[in-house]
Order: C-alpha cells, then sequence, then structure tokens
C-alpha cells in the first residue's frame, strides 16, 4: 500500500516489520515505544463476531482533535453516522475476511466539518496468527494535523 501521509506509510512499515514471515502480527508485538510519534494518528479496534462488530480500543488523541469527541470504547454505531458507520463496517470486514490492510480516504463525516479530509489505513492483527481479532489503524486530518498555531 502506498499512503500520501507519511504517518500511515510509517505506521503500515511498521506493521509489515513486526509480522515478519507470519500474515500478520499479534497485539502483543506491537510496541507504542518503538513510535511514539505515531500514537496519536493510532487507533486499535476490537473485532467482535457473532454479530460482527467493532468497538474502538484505543484512539489517539488527533482524531479526539478533529472530532472533539472521546471514540474509545465506543462501537461503530456509536462513533458514526450510520451511512458512514456502515461504510466502515464493510471496509473492516474486508480486513478481518482477507487478513490484509487497507487504506482508506474522503470528507470528515461530521455536519459541518465535512471540507475537512482524512486518509486512514486499518491493518489485521491476530492473537494465534489465523484469526484477526483485533485492527490497528490509523487517521490523520492533514487541516488539523499542519495547522499552524
Amino acid at each position: 500500500l502506498k499512503f500520501q501521509e507519511p504517518v500511515l506509510q510509517q505506521l503500515h512499515e511498521y506493521w509489515h516489520r513486526q509480522r515478519g514471515a507470519r500474515a500478520m502480527p499479534a497485539r502483543l508485538d506491537i510496541d507504542v515505544a518503538e513510535i511514539p510519534a505515531l500514537l496519536p494518528y493510532m487507533f486499535v479496534i476490537d473485532v467482535l463476531e457473532n454479530p460482527r462488530d467493532f468497538r474502538f480500543r484505543v484512539s489517539g488523541t488527533h482524531m479526539r482533535q478533529a472530532l472533539g469527541e472521546e471514540l474509545t470504547g465506543r462501537h461503530i454505531a456509536d462513533a458514526f453516522p450510520p451511512d458512514f458507520g456502515s461504510e466502515v463496517k464493510a471496509i473492516w470486514s474486508r480486513v478481518v475476511d482477507q487478513k490484509t490492510p487497507v487504506r482508506g480516504w474522503g470528507d470528515l463525516w461530521v455536519p459541518g466539518k465535512e471540507f475537512l479530509k482524512w486518509e486512514g489505513a486499518a491493518m489485521p492483527l491476530s492473537s494465534d496468527s489465523a484469526a484477526v481479532n483485533m485492527l490497528l489503524g490509523g487517521v490523520i486530518f492533514p487541516q488539523i494535523a499542519y495547522r499552524r498555531p
């Protein structure tokens, strides 16, 4: 995958290094102390099954700054409007089913802030090297990240 934003490219390269010869790394392979500059842009998602859903285990400060609210602990339906939430659920399900990273981009889904652009990534994590039980992700809102005070 190629990303426009360097922080996402760095996160993807880190995920790739941590997986080694495996299809995907485990959550225990991700050591945030090794990538402190990426932390504000990162999120970790719990993959829930029967029925499939996704919950923000951790959400970086950059996302909170852009959205004006904390997403940690929230499910997709509680975090996003219905249309966008359905799209996210479909894309993250593809990561789970295909066990491969994805890149996304678009306009911010918050009413009144649609002028803000975003780029994001979601990458599979597996505790048993077979089933995806978490996602490692990143998102950046360039107009906020590069805004001068």
